[in-house]
């Protein structure tokens, strides 16, 4: 199964500081979603103090996850969502 990366890097697709009690309503929502897409693993976000990191993914392809996460969210992801390949 590929691995797709989801970018927040750009001013607009940076992830803003969130209450535990709004990530965990993300995570709810995500969850939710998820039960739809049983081939696919999320395996978390990460971020630095700026907002700017990854989201990691287990998916059939990076259309997929974009459909998952406008599910989700209500829009799809601002900055790119690709397929990566370990080479190293």
């Amino acid at each position: 199964m590929p691995l797709i990366i989801v970018f927040h890097f750009t001013e607009k697709g940076r992830l803003p500081k969130l209450s535990k009690e709004q990530l965990a309503e993300i995570r709810k929502k995500f969850l939710e979603v998820l039960k739809d897409y049983p081939d696919v693993t999320f395996y978390g976000t990460w971020v630095n103090e700026e907002g700017m990191g990854i989201c990691w993914w287990e998916a059939p392809s990076a259309e997929v996850v974009k459909e998952i996460v406008k599910k989700a969210l209500g829009q799809p992801p601002v900055d790119p969502v690709i397929e990566v390949k370990k080479v190293l």
